[in-house]
């Protein structure tokens, strides 16, 4: 007998309704970056989705959140290009002892750090990056997957032969819905993907401010990823939401809803530049498990 889908998908459904057909339209290119590397840990040929399996999914913290369209991701940053790659890059994070939940955000933001490396077609760093992945990866039980894939990665990087590499990430849009079914942790999927819209936002937002134009900055209107995590962590068990990351993780989220819910006419090179502090001073909070 199927099961009722639980509360967090609930609420994603409530706040996708309010929200308005234009605005659902605009997908962030941050929690996109989430969805496109974490394909990097999955195995391919997965077959197409039955109802069943679609049940499944949504059981499980699968949605247009934590897996959006990957060619969506690249027409956005297309959008934005030319990326300010020595600005927005950070240091790839170090193997530590941590929490689960803290591995879990390190790891989205992981991904998106390895995005950016890719969209700013930075062959020197293809390799170290496939290195960090896989032993963050081992970290969340997760590591076999990546290994079988970094290979691939790092020798499609090194040729230079990135156009392949997204016709690679496009084609395995089903295997990253299979890796969250498979994952069998609504949570853990909702909190990676929070860590790869945090730093995703960082990167879209510093974009934007290094060369503002209010057609560029549309893609940070985002009021229904801010409010549907600012849900999710409503969710969270009492000893984790109260620790101090999640504490400052809640509050800054709460702070930047009124600018991104602006609209997207309206958001000005300050609101860029107040979206990137925050979020920039976020992920460094996530990386020292502050």
């Amino acid at each position: 007998m199927a099961l009722p889908p639980p509360a967090s998908n609930q609420k994603w459904r409530a706040c996708l309704g309010k929200t308005e057909p234009k605005r659902i339209k605009i997908r962030t290119m941050s929690i996109l970056i989430a969805a496109v590397l974490v394909s990097t840990v999955i195995a391919a040929n997965q077959e197409e989705p039955n109802e069943d399996k679609q049940h499944e999914r949504e059981e499980l913290g699968v949605n247009p959140y934590t897996t959006p369209s990957i060619e969506r991701i690249f027409a956005q940053l297309d959008q934005l290009r030319p990326l300010p790659f020595d600005q927005l890059k950070h240091k790839l994070p170090q193997s530590i002892t941590a929490g689960r939940e803290q591995k879990g955000l390190i790891f989205g933001g992981l991904i998106a750090d390895g995005f950016l490396i890719v969209e700013a077609e930075k062959k020197n760093l293809v390799e170290k990056f496939g290195r960090v992945l896989t032993e963050h990866a081992h970290a969340l039980g997760v590591g076999g997957r990546v290994m079988r894939h970094s290979a691939s990665l790092t020798e499609l990087g090194r040729r230079g032969d990135w156009q392949q590499v997204r016709q690679e990430l496009i084609a395995t849009q089903a295997d990253v819905e299979q890796a969250m079914v498979e994952l069998r942790d609504e949570k853990m999927a909702h909190l990676i993907s929070l860590g790869g819209w945090l730093r995703g936002l960082e990167i879209s937002a510093g974009t934007v401010e290094a060369e503002f134009s209010p057609q560029r900055a549309k893609v940070l209107a985002q009021p229904d990823l801010a409010d549907y995590f600012g849900a999710e962590l409503k969710t969270l068990p009492p000893p984790l939401a109260h620790t101090p990351l999640f504490e400052k993780i809640r509050s800054s989220i709460k702070k930047l809803q009124p600018i991104l819910s602006k609209a997207p006419d309206a958001l000005t090179r300050a609101d860029a530049g107040a979206i990137r502090a925050e979020a920039s001073e976020l992920n460094y909070a996530i990386r020292q498990g502050e």
